[in-house]
């Protein structure tokens, strides 16, 4: 297979849900003061906090804020910022576009054997690092050997742990064996690509590098990207500067005056505090998402009209709007929003009263004694919701679904317990339905979560298998099909369905001559083309600091 060059990068954000691959989130923290405060700029050629007189120019350099790196070896940095970083400096064997598809990164060509989980690669011939050494085969495999001994603790681990070997045939050309084809997925083979030469476990900020940046200098006070001479695709237009913030520092501030190009905002006041500075303000996906959960043990639930009427009661336009504080989205499918370039479908409109004749035509009805819905054989439906009692946003979702279901006549008691015991009943199965939340790495492997001894004791077969399709070798075209078919059945079953995916803001001032498009894996994607405008009279302020009381 031929392909064009292009290039993008990973976020390798954490998978949660059962045995480290997913984990239910307690309590979904919107914004967390551990993160390192990032700088993005999106702009609608409006201006921002400038006057209709203010001018712009366009300057070669992009200004964002994050607190000093004490370790910038991407491979073994458990910092949020540098894995943020490694996009920028190091090129992949692969890399995901904003629709979480694969697409060839380093790779020129490539063919995948799907029954041995095999993988046969061929690099770029004019893939050079920043010391403007060729990128080899041999690279490809001590990349592989460098994180795999790392282990668990390093970023990149649960990607090339999967790998069994890697043989090298030649310069250019290598063979990657996966331990098992169940774990072939391209999507595995996103990771940095270092010099096997130069490479070492050192922390500082002189590593050689095979992306579109390398770091050309760095001090107490910022740290300087330049242009990867080396690197194959389009070199950078701009040069960037990574301010190292101060405790207490005034970004929003900062950004008034443009010496910094934007912010990732969160926080419940992030929209206002933005609008009150007149800055600009733009909402970008995450991959964090609410959900409920149906257990197939119940007899109740098993039936699909039952879980499907239940959904078609529930307001879910309402609950992001009243819960998700202006940043979130419906979505039909627990998968990213427009999953590898698939349209969301609406498969569940809220509409209760088409809820009350499904049920009816499935032979349901109200009893008048007891004021509540039976089943077809006379027994009365009574769930029980299970939520933690240390998410403030699950609590209220909860009463509001019962008071919609209420309006069908099905019976709810939410059961609020402390998150250790929340964690061990969902995990044996110990619900009616659950209020859960996820936060999926780009490749969303969800083959814990449809597991058939699963949370959920989840039976078809026909989705379970196509689940764990997805994680073979498959070409983007193929895992693509195959997602369809998946989608079309998951909306059809709703064994899960998604309540909202979050959203981040980006606060931003000056201009832009093209809008980027940051992601929630890749916060820098693209911005070697970004190309920012600031006010004529703002000078290079990267050094100035002001204080917040």
């Amino acid at each position: 297979m031929k392909i064009e060059s292009n290039r993008s990068v990973l976020r390798d954000v954490i998978d949660f849900l059962h045995n480290n691959i997913i984990i239910v989130i307690v309590c979904f923290v919107l914004f967390s003061g551990s993160v390192a405060t990032l700088f993005l700029y999106l702009e609608n050629d409006k201006g921002g906090n400038a006057d209709e007189k203010t001018k712009f120019k366009t300057t070669d350099t992009l200004y964002f804020s994050i607190p000093k790196p004490e370790n910038m070896n991407v491979l073994t940095s458990d910092e949020e910022d540098v894995n943020q970083m490694w996009h920028m400096m190091y090129a992949s064997l692969f890399y995901f576009n904003q629709d979480l598809s694969v697409s060839p990164d380093l790779v020129s060509e490539y063919k995948t054997d799907y029954k041995n989980g095999r993988v046969t690669i061929k690099l770029r011939e004019n893939a050079k690092f920043s010391n403007g050494k060729k990128i080899t085969a041999a690279d490809v495999a001590d990349s592989v050997d460098w994180i795999q001994n790392i282990g668990d603790s390093g970023a990149f681990y649960s990607y090339a742990n999967k790998i069994a070997s890697v043989d090298v045939k030649g310069d250019s050309t290598a063979v990657i064996n996966f331990e098992n084809p169940s774990d072939a997925s391209l999507a595995n083979l996103v990771f940095p690509i270092i010099s096997a030469e130069s490479f070492s476990r050192d922390t500082s900020y002189d590593q050689v590098t095979s992306g579109p940046y390398y770091v050309k200098s760095s001090d107490n006070d910022k740290m300087e990207l330049s242009a990867n001479p080396g690197y194959y695709g389009k070199k950078a237009k701009n040069n960037i500067s990574f301010m190292f913030a101060t405790r207490g520092e005034d970004i929003n501030g900062l950004i008034t005056i443009g010496a910094v190009t934007a912010k990732l905002a969160r926080g419940d006041n992030a929209q206002s505090d933005a609008e009150n500075l007149k800055l600009n303000f733009n909402p970008v996906k995450s991959s964090k998402m609410e959900y409920i959960g149906f257990n197939f043990r119940n007899p109740l639930l098993k039936k699909k009209t039952l879980r499907r009427s239940i959904l078609k009661s529930i307001n879910f336009d309402q609950l992001v709007d009243d819960y998700f504080v202006g940043l979130g989205v419906t979505n039909d499918s627990i998968y990213y929003p427009g999953f590898l370039g698939v349209k969301s479908k609406k498969s569940i409109e809220y509409s209760p009263s088409k809820s009350v004749v499904s049920l009816e035509k499935a032979g349901y009805k109200r009893s008048e004694e007891k004021d509540v819905l039976l089943t077809p054989d006379g027994k009365e439906v009574r769930l029980k919701l299970l939520i933690n009692e240390s998410s403030q946003i699950r609590s209220s979702i909860a009463n509001d679904i019962k008071k919609f279901l209420k309006k069908i006549d099905i019976e709810v008691e939410i059961e609020k317990i402390p998150d250790n015991e929340y964690f061990q009943r969902i995990e044996k199965g110990e619900f009616d339905i659950y209020l859960g939340g996820i936060e999926f790495d780009p490749r969303y492997d969800t083959r814990k979560l449809f597991d058939k001894s699963g949370s959920i004791g989840y039976p078809n077969e026909d989705v379970i298998n196509l689940v764990n399709k997805m994680e073979f070798c498959l070409t983007p075209e193929e895992r693509k099909t195959n997602y369809q078919k998946l989608c079309n059945k998951l909306s059809d079953d709703v064994p899960f369905y998604c309540i909202g995916y979050y959203e981040y803001g980006f606060a931003s001032g000056g201009r832009w001559n093209k809008q980027p498009t940051p992601t929630f894996f890749n916060l820098y994607y693209g911005c070697e083309g970004w190309q920012w405008q600031k006010p004529d009279s703002i000078k290079d302020k990267s050094n100035l600091r002001k204080s917040s009381d």
